[in-house]
C-alpha cells in the first residue's frame, strides 16, 4: 500500500512576490483575537493557496518556522473553514509563539465559524 502524501501540495502555496502584493493590495482584512492576521481575496483557480509572512519579532528562527509549521498544519488540516478558490497571506502576532497546535486551532474555528454564519467570510 503507497503512503499518502499529506503535506500541502505545491499548488496550494503563494510563493510569488506578485501574489503576495496583489492579496495585500485587493484583499479583505481580518483580525482574530489579535493573535493572527487574515487577508484574503478571490483567486480564478478553484482551491486556496495559503501564504505567511512572519516578521522577525515573533523571535529566533527556530520559533518563526515552528509557528509556521503550525500554521500550515491548521491550514492543511482544516481548509474547509478558510473561502473556497481564495488566496490568504496569514499573519501572526508575536503573542502566538506561546500557542500550541490545539489552541489555535480552536480560535481559528471559533471565529471563522462565526464569521460564516454571519457571511463576512
Amino acid at each position: 500500500m503507497p503512503v499518502r502524501k499529506e503535506r500541502l501540495s505545491k499548488k496550494e502555496r503563494l510563493t510569488l512576490n506578485r501574489d503576495f502584493e496583489r492579496v495585500f493590495k485587493e484583499g479583505k482584512k481580518i483580525w482574530i483575537d489579535r493573535y493572527l492576521l487574515i487577508i484574503y481575496t478571490p483567486n480564478k483557480f478553484g482551491y486556496r493557496r495559503l501564504g505567511l509572512v512572519v516578521s522577525s519579532k515573533l523571535g529566533k528562527a527556530c520559533e518563526r518556522n515552528r509557528v509556521k509549521r503550525l500554521l500550515r498544519e491548521v491550514f492543511r488540516r482544516n481548509k474547509e473553514l478558510f473561502p473556497e478558490s481564495s488566496d490568504l497571506v496569514i499573519i501572526p502576532h508575536p503573542s502566538i509563539k506561546n500557542m500550541d497546535y490545539w489552541k489555535i486551532l480552536k480560535i481559528l474555528k471559533s471565529y471563522l465559524s462565526r464569521e460564516r454564519s454571519e457571511s463576512h467570510l
